[in-house]
């Protein structure tokens, strides 16, 4: 959406009003025009219980929203919340073809998608998507005239395919991607992210639900360690859900220290003892959890792996097995699952709500706040970040959040990932590329070097 509004949005003094002056001349690719019917359309439908749309979450703030004048949309919100721009990074569809109270799985668009991007549908089917330059592109049609993506969850298929092919590049874990580093022909390209990995705490299991357990398993793990091994050093160790590409909002005085003396000492407090097979107990109760990772993820898998091994030296069994995200939701209260998150990571305010705010995981969806974790002064430390428009104040409350965090954590957070893609090297030599973004949790080939691909031009 910001690529079709005219200037920046002009938002009230309370926060709660924000205009939008949306672009002049502009045509979805099936030539109609577009015009704030289209955004109003395509924001309702979001909004609309009967679509099941699964962006209906970002948007649970807005109140309404409304053409203002001949090319203005108005978005009405609940609260302030400077956030909200984050929420207009949304395509939008024209709304002759928006069917408001149709699940968003039945949707026409699913087959025959309609946008106002540099490239249109060619052709796709379970496993490929070819896209060709959009001739009416309102910038000049692409210099790439087509794109072609193939699907491989697999890291080693896509691992070897990339070897062994003629494709331009792919998405690794930063392990299997070093391995073309020295390669002939081949680059690897490294992105920043504020996407973390890190594993819940079951609310429901003797140990997690432990809030000095909790604590003590921070302390114990050595993350550097892990970024270095696991990660092959793409990636910085987390600490709370706030990297250091914040600025302002990032305090680096809220870390864990790796410590086992303490982390060994706080165990010992919460009753945790060390029984004669080396795994701590409590009233009858092993020390034992079970940390699911999704399958066909390998960097799940190697992460939870590394960190099952030094959690052993403190008495405290982790038990790795593959699951399914279906598998691990009706299991979130029980077992532990090794997750990622950082979905819009252009706001702090998205960075954190979801994760600690009490109001969830009810108000979204299963790995939001999987922990259940609770907290008063943590509900109105973010909750007055997102409302406030003071830029001081948002950095003040968002500071308090990592101080509250540090000493009474929800989960077990590792690294933040930085995305690591393979590419052939002669793409330099014919075309005049971009750089790479911040990017979400959400990565692959649609991101990294190629994420502006239609704004490269011919050298």
């Amino acid at each position: 959406m910001p690529l079709l509004a005219q200037d920046e949005p002009s938002i009230s003094a309370d926060g709660l009003i924000w205009d939008i002056t949306l672009r002049e001349g502009i045509e979805f690719s099936d030539g109609t025009p577009f015009d704030p019917a289209d955004v109003v359309a395509s924001y309702r439908a979001i909004k609309e219980p009967r679509t099941a749309s699964p962006l209906a979450g970002t948007l649970e703030n807005l109140a309404t929203v409304e053409a203002h004048g001949p090319d203005g949309v108005r978005f009405i919100l609940h609260e302030p919340q400077v956030s909200f721009k984050t929420s207009l990074l949304i395509g939008i569809a024209p709304s002759e073809k928006i069917q408001e109270r149709t699940p968003v799985s039945e949707s026409s668009l699913n087959r025959e998608p309609i946008g106002t991007g540099p490239y249109v549908l060619e052709s796709f089917d379970s496993s490929s998507l070819v896209l060709s330059a959009n001739e009416n592109y309102r910038d000049g049609a692409p210099a790439v005239r087509k794109v072609s993506y193939t699907e491989s969850a697999d890291d080693n298929t896509r691992t070897q395919v990339m070897a062994g092919s003629d494709y331009t590049g792919t998405v690794l874990p930063a392990r299997l991607a070093a391995g073309f580093a020295q390669r002939e022909g081949l680059e690897v390209v490294t992105a920043t992210s504020a996407d973390w990995r890190g594993i819940s705490l079951p609310s429901d299991h003797p140990l997690t639900k432990d809030p000095k357990v909790r604590l003590a398993l921070n302390l114990a793990i050595d993350r550097d360690e892990i970024v270095a091994g696991v990660l092959a050093g793409a990636g910085r160790p987390a600490y709370t859900f706030i990297p250091p590409e914040y600025g302002k909002y990032y305090n680096s005085q809220a870390v864990f220290e790796h410590d086992p003396m303490r982390a060994q000492q706080l165990l010992d407090e919460a009753g945790w003892t060390v029984a004669a097979d080396g795994v701590r107990s409590k009233n009858g109760e092993r020390a034992e959890f079970t940390l699911l990772y999704n399958p066909g993820d390998t960097l799940r898998r190697d992460l939870s792996l590394a960190l099952a091994a030094q959690l052993e030296a403190y008495g405290i069994k982790v038990i790795v097995k593959p699951a399914t995200f279906d598998q691990a939701e009706p299991r979130v209260g029980k077992d532990a699952i090794m997750l990622g998150g950082g979905d819009t990571p252009y706001d702090v305010d998205t960075q954190l709500y979801k994760m600690l705010h009490s109001s969830y995981p009810d108000a979204g969806a299963y790995y939001d706040n999987p922990s259940h974790y609770s907290n008063k002064l943590m509900d109105q430390a973010p909750h007055t970040g997102r409302t406030s428009t003071d830029p001081k104040t948002r950095a003040s409350a968002y500071q308090k959040v990592q101080e509250l965090y540090v000493e009474d954590p929800s989960m077990l957070l590792i690294a933040f990932v930085d995305h690591s893609y393979v590419q052939r090297s002669n793409v330099h030599q014919r075309w005049n590329t971009t750089g790479t973004l911040l990017e979400p949790h959400e990565h692959g080939t649609a991101w990294g070097p190629w994420a502006q691909i239609g704004q490269w031009t011919n050298k």
